[in-house]
């Protein structure tokens, strides 16, 4: 008889299985996750489905002014606050280099809006806690019913969030493209 401890393996395999669908540095989901739930959403609901997507404001500028580290943890903060906002089976992913999206399964409107009151407090309480860069985003939602196609209502979150993006810098004075 021969015995073999894969211990080792086993963790190894976790590990990398966890890679596959984890953002390392906020420890969300990420693109390749969100593109596979969103085709599984889309087959199967639960009916409505609304899709929440937040861009991170001033990472440009904290990654220019203060260095990439700061950046780093200003994307950290933001995936804590994006985790927190959400309950299970939902979940948020960072599906660019400063953009996250959450899908709401079986969510309408009303609840997207209450996801997106949630972030913005919780934002407001991380801000007391991190001195430095203040974390921002700008939002977008978007809620699709059964029938309609689900990649369409996340372009339209996308252009509600690059709206939201365009008043934020608009109302600050900086030129988002600098900042």
């Amino acid at each position: 008889v021969s015995l073999t401890d894969i211990t080792a393996r086993k963790k190894a395999e976790a590990y990398l299985e966890y890679l596959g669908k984890h953002d390392v540095l906020t420890k969300l989901r990420n693109r390749s996750f969100f593109a596979d739930e969103l085709n599984r959403l889309e087959r199967k609901g639960p009916w409505p489905v609304s899709v929440v997507i937040a861009d991170l404001n001033g990472l440009k500028r904290t990654n220019d002014q203060e260095g990439h580290a700061a950046g780093d943890t200003l994307l950290r903060r933001a995936g804590e606050v994006l985790a927190k906002s959400v309950d299970k089976p939902s979940c948020a992913a960072r599906i660019g280099g400063d953009e996250f999206a959450i899908l709401l399964a079986g969510t309408d409107e009303r609840g997207a809006e209450l996801v997106v009151e949630r972030i913005l407090s919780l934002v407001d309480v991380n801000n007391q806690f991190y001195p430095g860069a203040q974390l921002s985003f700008s939002i977008g939602t978007a809620t699709c019913q059964a029938g309609d196609r689900l990649e369409a209502v996340v372009h339209q979150a996308d252009a509600r969030m690059y709206a939201a993006k365009k008043e934020f810098y608009e109302a600050s004075g900086h030129d988002r493209r600098k900042s």
